[in-house]
C-alpha cells in the first residue's frame, strides 16, 4: 500500500505532488476560500463546476462532484471529505473518476498570513501506468498556477466599478 492507501497494483504506480504558497490572508479566511467549493473554479483552471452533493454542513464524510478538464476531455469526479479542521487541514479522496486521486490541504499561519500546501496524490494503473509522469506533470503544473491564482484572488481587493 502507498502512503494513500491506494492499492498499486501490477503496472501501476502511485504519484504525489506536492506544493506551497505564501498568502497575505488569515488562515481562517484562506481555508474558508478552499473549503467553498463554488471557489474552486475561479482558482483551478482545470475545474469547470464543483458542488457539494451531500447536505451541509461541509463535514467529514460530505461528498463533492467535480467537472473537470483532464488529458483534453472533460470528466466527472466523486469525493469523500476526509478531513476536516478549519482552519488547518481539510482532505478529500476521489470515490469514483478517471484514476484514484486524493488531495490534501493545509493551512499554517505565517507572519503577515498563511502558507497553504497542497498534496495531490494519484495512482495511476493500467494504461494511465504508462504517462504517470506525464499525468504528474500536468498535475503539477495546474496545481502551481491554481496556488497561485488564489493567492492573487485572496490578496487582491476587488474593484470597484
Amino acid at each position: 500500500m502507498a502512503r494513500t492507501g491506494f492499492p498499486v497494483r501490477e503496472g501501476g504506480t502511485v504519484f504525489a505532488v506536492t506544493e506551497r504558497v505564501s498568502i497575505a490572508r488569515s488562515p481562517e479566511d484562506a481555508f474558508a476560500f478552499f473549503a467553498d467549493g463554488r471557489n474552486r473554479p475561479r482558482w483551478d483552471a482545470a475545474v469547470i463546476s464543483e458542488r457539494l452533493t451531500s447536505a451541509g454542513p461541509v463535514a467529514v464524510g460530505s461528498t463533492i462532484h467535480t467537472r473537470m478538464r483532464a488529458m483534453g476531455r472533460e470528466v466527472d469526479y466523486d469525493w469523500r471529505i476526509t478531513e476536516f479542521d478549519p482552519p488547518t487541514r481539510m482532505a478529500i479522496r476521489s470515490t469514483a473518476g478517471i484514476l484514484p486521486m486524493s488531495s490534501l490541504l493545509v493551512f499554517d499561519a505565517i507572519p503577515d498570513g498563511c502558507s497553504v500546501t497542497a498534496t495531490i496524490e494519484g495512482a495511476a494503473h493500467g494504461m494511465l501506468g504508462l504517462v504517470e509522469p506525464i499525468i504528474a506533470g500536468e498535475v503539477r503544473s495546474t496545481l502551481t498556477a491554481g496556488l497561485a491564482r488564489a493567492k492573487f484572488i485572496l490578496e487582491v481587493p476587488p474593484t470597484l466599478g
